[in-house]
């Protein structure tokens, strides 16, 4: 965590002449930008420590009077402090920093894409943040980055990825779904072969055509069919043991 921290304090300004109250506010969002949950005063002492500061006198104390009122910095909670929405904007813009927005399962459920991947996980999260703010061009090519990343994967998983290749290139999207679907390493079901094609067609036109604007409404008319198309090929994928054998293959 040292030099985690080290480098989020070099994002500062004049960090070093800084009162040491106010040192416990940003080592507060600091703590809680790393595991997203709330800050006991132990942990921010922990955070003079590492730096080698001259730690307030009272860190809890400071933290309790600060949680309550009208301009409290701090909320109280059973399991320590976190900062108050204001505080928190306050401290992200003062070092430029952006605050992750935590995505709905309003488009996906994403229990379906955890434990996969980190790049999974992340073009995931990135286009249910897409759908959630209404930014529906972007989502839909997310949806088709994350389409073609995981039949990539898939045929990379089988140890088959020199068929979906030219000149050591992958690809394009409309010849990797129909390497996919005729593919003898794996059964694609009729839900897939008669809906994978519809994630291409949208991503292509939010990414090529300039006359087309998507709406929230042509993404739900997808939707259920393109869940169904990425679980399905996750499924195929089987992330769990790929991760295992891999893990496995680095121990000998």
């Amino acid at each position: 965590m040292k030099n985690k921290l080290e480098c989020f304090i070099e994002r500062i300004s004049n960090f070093d002449i800084l009162p040491a109250s106010e040192k416990i506010c940003l080592f507060t969002y600091f703590l809680s930008s790393e595991d997203d949950k709330s800050v006991t005063p132990a942990k921010v002492n922990e955070c003079f420590s590492l730096l080698s500061l001259i730690p307030y006198s009272n860190i809890s104390a400071y933290m309790g009077s600060k949680s309550t009122g009208k301009n409290a910095i701090f909320i109280k909670n059973k399991d320590g402090y976190r900062l108050t929405r204001n505080a928190k904007i306050d401290i992200s813009s003062k070092i430029n920093d952006v605050i992750t927005t935590k995505p709905t399962n309003d488009l996906i459920p994403l229990s379906i894409v955890s434990e996969t991947r980190n790049y999974i996980e992340e073009i995931s999260r990135q286009m249910c943040c897409c759908f959630d703010y209404g930014l529906y061009d972007a989502c839909f090519i997310m949806m088709r980055k994350l389409l073609e990343t995981l039949i990539i994967d898939c045929f990379e998983r089988h140890g088959v990825s020199n068929e979906i290749k030219e000149n050591d290139q992958f690809f394009y999207l409309n010849e990797l779904i129909q390497k996919y679907i005729s593919s003898s390493y794996w059964n694609a079901s009729r839900n897939l072969k008669n809906n994978i094609g519809k994630i291409k067609e949208y991503g292509d036109l939010s990414a090529h055509n300039k006359r087309f604007i998507a709406k929230k409404e042509h993404i739900i008319k997808i939707r259920m069919e393109a869940e169904q198309v990425i679980q399905e090929i996750i499924l195929t994928i089987d992330y769990l043991t790929w991760n295992k054998e891999l893990k496995d293959m680095k121990k000998v």
